[in-house]
């Protein structure tokens, strides 16, 4: 379902990065109607110090950089977990000088990929790098450039240019448009010379500017002493342009940028690394957002190591000079030939997160300002599903975020119907979250699944039941209220969270036969324990934003206990270890899941299950299960030397081919140790006789390990694999097997 939904978000809202907050072009030209209203004091004086300082050098003709960016496509969960589908390392050369000119040469390219997309650099006709901060005006790219299929299809500007002139929070005339805050010293920088103080100075437009034109809305850091500008972050605005209210509603996009300086040759302050995120939200179907982000670092910078003409310089002003931007690519065995990477993969954007911009971000994302009520779910399911159990589900919710009132708190509720079912479900919670600890206090009926080993984002998958008649999950109606602790330490390095309430479990048989839009028949839903328990639980989770099946390399942990006491009583322990490492030209990918479930009397919804959806793909579904269980999982990737450049086609671009070999391995453990274990692998196909008269298949443990193949060719980055699977503890044949994404 995740797939699907970053997919849908981005088509939606894909043009909006070519001109990060830009909706249309308009009226350029600066009205001079509004008197200026200047920064009092010491800030005012920073600011004035700051404004000289930033004006372009005379003496700065223009320079040349090495350039390595990383674009990656990634997804929000709805409690603030990132999972990484798409990352593109992008090597390039930019050449800038002070009239105007700009080329940015791509010279290196590779990529990996979860499942199938478009490049990324689709989206840039022109670059996405902003050569310089000097002058009284910031080039912003429009949504059009001056490449041949953008004058084919008629989208030109008019006088050739491909940017949009931007005020400079520290243009000579900025007080006409921006008011300004702060100024305090808030952190000091080391470098090898010398000792820098930063004064971070907020910046947001005026609301009495006349005219459509473009400004800045975020902050600066200053060198407190000199005024040189070290840093700009926020985003882009466009005053006096109207929003589509039905937009507005359904909608939120912002592109944020976040650009850093440095000091080259001892003179000049010109970029060191560069940040572009557009994140982008469906409000009524989730708070989990779409983001692309584009981490770029320069290096190797030549400066003035060009020549220009005096007439040039006489031309080249910062307040009036178009900039006409450039793309280029390396020829194709150039590209597949390039090694010299100066960043790891997957390196540059370590530590980043989307809400990094939540302080600047819309307001509906600000823990601050005055009490707010949004309509919309926590998660997309919450608005819309279908399983064989409820069949469509349907439903609303709203939130009230307390913010100054009390800070950290918000109040949610959702309610929704089970056509299918003829039931309603729903749920309502107040949480607080203060320094990187939440206190949750919920309660509320569900529909829970009970398959085990689950990947992330993994919640129910609507598309394969709706579509493809396909529903490879159990259910549990649960009645539930529960108190829960969680707390992020190092910068979301560890997860600790902590549980305990009150719970019931009920059977619900399968309402739905099979999809609304035929196909197979749906199978039973399996037997369960019905009853009442005390529910505790502990989580502790080691990188909790990496998952072998995200593109991200990495390594990550997490060990689980679970228990209940009451009608049902068990104890549950889980443990998980992930690491996905690139090695040359070869990708190593692993996963390892062990657990126990110990009880007098083992619920079988507490079961482990493993088989054809659950991590062992080379047999049937659920074919097996037990008390005690192990899956793990391996894969290793191989990507030959040719093809690594991307596809371009028209104004698309695909990843590189780079065809490659693949072979991976899933074996599995499950077994009933004691009676109680196997007696409750009975009652997994004991439903009430006046439900069913008939009996679904019946798990059984493995009897020893079982292990499954496949093998096969990788394209696009690994978002395509072609090849076979096959059962290796048995006489098997090889099943064919072609799938979208990182298939194991």
């Amino acid at each position: 379902m995740i797939i699907q939904r970053i997919a849908v978000l981005c088509a939606l809202v894909a043009p909006a990065l070519a001109a990060p907050a830009l909706s249309a072009h308009g009226q350029e030209a600066v009205r001079d109607t509004v008197p200026p209203v200047p920064a009092r004091g010491a800030l005012s004086a920073l600011l004035a110090s700051a404004s000289r300082k930033n004006a372009l050098p005379p003496n700065l003709i223009g320079y040349s950089a090495r350039v390595e960016s990383e674009i990656s496509v990634l997804a929000r969960r709805e409690e603030g977990m990132e999972g990484v589908v798409l990352v593109e390392q992008v090597a390039s050369t930019l050449t800038w000088n002070r009239a105007g000119f700009y080329d940015q040469h791509i010279v290196g390219y590779r990529a990996q990929q979860t499942n199938a997309t478009l490049s990324m650099l689709s989206l840039f006709e022109t670059g996405w790098l902003n050569p310089t901060l000097y002058g009284n005006r910031l080039r912003v790219r429009t949504r059009r450039s001056n490449s041949p299929a953008s004058r084919r299809r008629g989208s030109t500007r008019s006088d050739g240019a491909d940017t949009l002139p931007a005020v400079h929070p520290l243009s000579a005339d900025r007080e006409r448009y921006y008011r300004y805050s702060g100024g305090d010293t808030v952190v000091t920088l080391r470098t090898a010379e010398r000792v820098i103080s930063i004064a971070r100075v907020r910046v947001q437009p005026r609301g009495d500017v006349q005219g459509k034109i473009v400004l800045f809305d975020g902050e600066m850091d200053l060198d407190a002493s000199t005024g040189v500008l070290v840093r700009l972050r926020g985003y882009y605005v466009r005053s006096n342009v109207g929003r589509n209210p039905l937009v507005a509603a359904i909608s939120e996009t912002v592109a944020f940028v976040e650009y850093e300086n440095a000091e080259r040759v001892g003179e000049f302050w010109l970029p060191a690394r560069q940040r572009i995120e557009l994140q982008a939200t469906l409000p009524f179907l989730g708070e989990a957002r779409a983001v692309i982000r584009i981490v770029s670092r320069f290096a190797d910078m030549r400066v003035n190591e060009t020549s220009l003409d005096a007439a040039t310089l006489a031309a080249a002003d910062s307040l009036r000079a178009r900039s006409r931007r450039t793309l280029t690519y390396a020829t194709g065995d150039s590209l597949d030939r390039f090694s010299t990477w100066n960043a790891a993969f997957g390196g540059l954007s370590q530590d980043m997160h989307a809400d990094d911009f939540n302080d600047i971000g819309p307001d509906r994302w600000r823990t601050t300002g005055t009490p707010r009520f949004d309509f919309g779910t926590l998660r997309a399911s919450d608005a819309f599903h279908y399983n064989r159990v409820e069949g469509v589900f349907t439903g609303v919710g709203g939130k009230l975020s307390f913010r100054d009132v009390a800070p950290g708190v918000v109040a949610r509720v959702t309610a929704g119907w089970a056509w299918g079912e003829s039931t309603v479900r729903g749920r309502a919670s107040v949480a607080r979250t203060r320094q990187g600890l939440t206190l949750e206090a919920r309660a509320g009926r569900s529909l829970d699944n009970t398959n085990d080993f689950r990947v992330p984002f993994d919640s129910g998958n609507t598309p394969t039941a709706l579509f493809g008649s396909v529903d490879p999950y159990d259910y549990v109606d649960r009645n539930s209220a529960t108190l829960a602790a969680a707390r992020s330490i190092r910068n979301r390095a560890l997860l600790v969270r902590a549980e305990v309430g009150v719970a019931d479990d009920r059977f619900r048989v399968a309402t739905q036969e099979r999809s609304p839009f035929g196909g197979t028949a749906f199978r039973d839903n399996r037997g369960i324990d019905a009853g009442g328990y005390v529910r505790t639980a502990a989580l502790l989770e080691w990188h909790p934003d990496f998952s072998a099946e995200f593109a991200e390399p990495g390594v990550g942990a997490r060990v689980a206990y679970e228990r209940g006491d009451g009608t049902l009583n068990w104890q549950r322990a889980e443990l998980r270890v992930t690491a996905r490492r690139p090695i040359g030209p070869f990708l190593a990918i692993a996963r390892g899941d062990v657990g126990e479930v110990f009880g007098a009397r083992i619920p079988p919804q507490q079961l482990f299950e493993l088989g054809r959806f659950q991590n062992l793909p080379g047999f049937a579904d659920k074919e097996f299960a037990g008390s005690r269980a192990a899956v793990l999982r391996a894969q290793l990737q191989y990507t030959s030397a040719f093809f690594r450049r991307p596809i371009r086609f028209r104004q698309y671009v695909l990843p590189a081919l780079a065809p490659g070999l693949s072979v991976g391995v899933q074996s599995g453990w499950a077994e009933a140790p004691t009676q109680a274990a196997r007696q409750s692998i009975d009652r997994l196909g004991v439903l009430e006789p006046a439900v069913r008269a008939s009996r679904p298949p019946v798990s059984r443990p493995t009897d020893g390990i079982r292990a499954s193949v496949t093998a096969g060719l990788r394209f696009f980055s690994g978002g395509v694999f072609v090849g076979a699977t096959r059962a290796v503890d048995q006489a098997a044949p090889w099943r064919t097997l072609i799938a979208l994404g990182q298939q194991w």
